[in-house]
């Protein structure tokens, strides 16, 4: 240990003031806590003590590759929230061209179903002139 100040889960680094807890991922500490100066990564007063004990062998082993697979999931996830917004703008769009197919199409619809129905005789030559036949 270093000659700053420590006690039980906190330390004054050389500069008198509270160090902080910081988590190393090297390869030989994946995960392993420290304790250093606030401004330990812009020069500080370089004050340095792990919190943690040593990692095993075989923590020094697992640790990185659940941490790549751990990445590689939040990556996947990523992607994939990019293609459900994706998704969801192209059914807004799919819902607004139904809506106008239908304000189109029922007035459309309408207007043949009534122009046959009272055109009864007509209508039917209406539809054999298209090369169709009247179904009743």
């Amino acid at each position: 240990m270093s000659e700053a100040t420590h006690e039980i889960g906190y330390a004054h680094c050389f500069c008198g003031r509270r160090a902080v807890i910081r988590t190393s991922w090297t390869k030989q500490n994946p995960g392993r806590r420290f304790q250093s100066c606030l401004n330990y990564e812009r020069g500080g007063c370089r004050y340095f003590d792990w919190e943690d004990p040593p990692m095993c062998p075989r923590s020094r082993i697992i640790i990185p590759g659940l941490l790549k697979k751990l990445n590689a999931l939040d990556d996947a996830n990523k992607k994939l929230q990019a293609d459900i917004m994706i998704l969801k703008e192209g059914n807004k769009k799919l819902a607004m061209v139904i809506r106008l197919l239908i304000v189109v199409m029922i007035p459309v619809f309408c207007g043949s179903v009534w122009w046959i129905s009272s055109t009864k005789s007509s209508g039917s030559r209406c539809f054999e002139e298209l090369g169709m036949k009247m179904i009743g």
